[in-house]
């Protein structure tokens, strides 16, 4: 009896040592339950934005563009008109929508007549490629490359900007109406209308399209000769890209329009909207956006957004908490072909932090959202939310953890635990649990042989013992 109970508890041992190997067994570390609401991004930092500076933009913000924090506002959410600025929003739909190398013909439509603001003096049929004309409309703001853009996608200006107002929604701006492509409007004039707030999220989504990037960071470019016209050379009108010869008064100190670390962005004016900016520039991990609305000049607009992009880099930086787009943890699937799902998040979990804020004082944790994750899950599907504390333990930041991958349904066994991929596991198992059993069997035989070898051998020795007794002692004296 003892040795049947032996045998039966190294079989259930035996038997769970191969769930766990087949991935059934629960894993209670993936059952933690959700413990907040998601939020998109909190700033761990004290935002203070008490010693900013002065500017003369109407309205003004600086964010930072990995995070999203605002670090200082004037009348951010004041609705303005943005003038040609309203170009980050066409071409960041054109770099969604048609490939650089693709050929357009000019419309009728989009020829700038004489007078009408800024241009790159396009003609009726000619053909240029949408990388030219991307240039033509964002370093030299030509309105007539805007709109022949416009057109190509849409068929008309109104139909786009039925385009531009759904994006600038998906952006994250929240009072945007555009009813242009180029954002020229005369006095009296409908015009494009929008808030510093919003233009600033408008180019943090653009900013995030390599092509934009470096379309809007570069100073010079030449469109060669075209079936209708000549070599065009054209120049960025953002100086801070490449000006140092000419200065600047900025917080009372004379300095050089160049501001090193600019990577773009896009200025604008028309006698409605003012002078306008909205600026880029980055220094190591830490990239801010800048926007000066309707400021006193063309020069100023420029000293507004340098003063603003000098006060975010003497305060703040930014520290990325997990890198977006990777694998950070695994959680358990049930019913599915494999028993783990990656997770991860889409984008870099960017934290603002004052500067002198030691990093390492920010931890990570993954948790899983409440009940149990069961396949089929499809590549994108929210699992969980990704959370960064502080030192005292406070959430400072959140992100949606998703499937990094797609999870099929599994076969008939998935429905005790055991994955399509982990069969084999759970088959070795059984055969490990078949072989044990036989080797514990054989064992058992042979040991109850020795023993009744050893009885029959102990009942033999003592019939000797008795015979050799009687024979020594025959009458039993």
């Amino acid at each position: 009896m003892r040795s049947s109970n032996v045998l039966v508890k190294i079989t259930v041992y035996v038997m769970m040592m191969a769930l766990i190997l087949a991935g059934a067994a629960p894993s209670f570390a993936d059952e933690r339950e959700n413990s907040g609401e998601s939020t998109e991004t909190a700033a761990s930092a004290d935002i203070d934005w008490s010693d900013a500076p002065s500017i003369e933009g109407t309205s003004g913000i600086i964010m930072d563009a990995g995070s999203g924090t605002i670090l200082y506002e004037k009348n951010a959410y004041e609705r303005r008109d943005p003038a040609s600025i309203t170009k980050i929003m066409t071409s960041l739909i054109t770099l969604e929508t048609l490939d650089m190398d693709q050929e357009v013909t000019v419309p009728a439509e989009a020829v700038a007549p004489d007078g009408s603001g800024t241009n790159i003096d396009l003609k009726e049929g000619e053909v240029l490629t949408v990388e030219q004309l991307l240039y033509g409309m964002m370093l030299e703001s030509g309105n007539d490359a805007a709109d022949t853009l416009a057109i190509a996608i849409s068929g008309s200006i109104e139909s786009f900007a039925e385009l531009m107002n759904e994006r600038a929604a998906a952006c994250g701006a929240e009072d945007t109406t555009f009813i242009s492509a180029s954002g020229l409007s005369e006095y009296g004039e409908d015009h494009n209308l929008t808030t510093a707030y919003d233009i600033a999220m408008i180019a943090r989504e653009a900013m995030k399209n390599p092509e934009f990037r470096q379309i809007v960071s570069t100073a010079r470019y030449t469109i060669p000769a075209t079936n209708m016209s000549d070599r065009r050379t054209l120049r960025n009108t953002n100086v801070c890209l490449y000006e140092e010869d000419e200065t600047i008064e900025v917080s009372g100190i004379e300095r050089p329009f160049k501001y090193d670390g600019t990577t773009g962005i896009k200025t604008g004016y028309t006698g409605t909207a003012g002078n306008c900016f909205c600026g880029s520039a980055q220094k190591d991990d830490t990239e801010l956006i800048a926007v000066s609305l309707n400021s006193t000049s063309e020069e100023q607009r420029f000293a507004d957004v340098m003063a603003l992009w000098d006060y975010g880099f003497s305060k703040y930086y930014t520290y990325t908490a997990a890198a977006g787009r990777q694998n950070l943890d695994e959680f358990r699937v049930w019913q599915g072909e494999k028993s783990h799902v990656a997770v991860g998040i889409s984008e870099d979990m960017d934290i603002t932090l004052n500067e002198g804020y030691d990093s390492d004082n920010i931890t990570v944790e993954a948790v899983k959202d409440d009940g149990a994750i069961k396949a089929p899950v499809e590549k994108g599907d929210r699992l969980g939310q990704l959370i960064a504390y502080d030192e005292n333990g406070e959430a400072v930041a959140t992100a949606d953890l998703v499937a990094m991958e797609s999870v099929e349904k599994g076969g008939i066994l998935s429905y005790i635990g055991i994955a399509d991929e982990d069969i084999i596991f759970f088959v070795l198992g059984i055969i490990g649990i078949l072989i044990l059993l036989i080797l514990i069997r054989m064992l058992y035989v042979r040991s109850r042989r020795k023993k009744r070898k050893r009885r029959r051998a102990e009942r033999t020795r003592h019939v000797r013992r008795k015979e050799w007794e009687k024979e020594k002692n025959p009458f039993g004296n």
